[in-house]
């Protein structure tokens, strides 16, 4: 009986520890991270050009990526880089310059605004090894807002598979990882994309 207990225990931390909230703004003595009519509003759930990346691989050490890191516009696609050594990196590819609408994506082999798909990739160039995951085919959704001028991503449980690449310089093992992502970009990063 008193074995059932533990277990039931354990189980419990576990499901919570699964279940801790995305993207929660930094603490702060007033209510200027999550209140919009605040001069100093830092975007949806506290994002201001940052977004949050967890991700887990199916190889063997059960690799898990979970970081905060900067997320930007450069040469009109959005990444996002973080990590403990930042050398872990996530492409958003539209493929086409401009702001997507709000609304679901598909995670595809190519993205595309006009026919509402985006390509996400994941770098890992840690080690001095180029690891990367992409889809390679219908990875699930990346939903796209615009809340208070705030360009908002999220995505939860994408597929995303290890594939050779030209860039990479060892054999790609066949794994597969789960990703998640939620981030978003200041109103006066997303006027200077449009503006491009």
């Amino acid at each position: 009986m008193k074995s059932l207990v533990v277990l039931l225990a354990l189980g419990c931390v576990v499901l919570a520890s699964a279940s801790e909230p995305w993207g929660k703004s930094p603490s702060a003595s007033d209510d200027r991270f999550s209140n919009p009519s605040k001069p100093l509003y830092a975007g949806p759930d506290g994002w201001w050009n940052m977004g949050e990346v967890r991700a887990q691989v199916t190889d063997p050490a059960k690799t898990a990526y979970t970081f905060k890191g900067s997320f930007n516009l450069v040469s009109n696609e959005f990444v996002a880089v973080g990590g403990p050594d930042k050398l872990q990196t996530v492409l958003f590819d539209f493929a086409e310059n401009g702001v997507p609408a709000p609304g679901d994506y598909r995670v595809t082999t190519q993205g595309s605004l006009k026919n509402k798909t985006v390509r996400i990739s994941f770098a890992d160039t840690s080690g001095g090894q180029i690891r990367e995951w992409t889809p390679t085919g219908d990875a699930g959704v990346l939903t796209v807002k615009v809340l208070h001028g705030f360009l908002y991503f999220t995505c939860r449980n994408l597929t995303l598979h290890a594939v050779p690449s030209p860039l990479a310089n060892r054999a790609q093992p066949n794994t597969v990882m789960t990703f998640g992502f939620e981030g978003a970009l200041s109103p006066s990063e997303v006027e200077s994309y449009e503006l491009k």
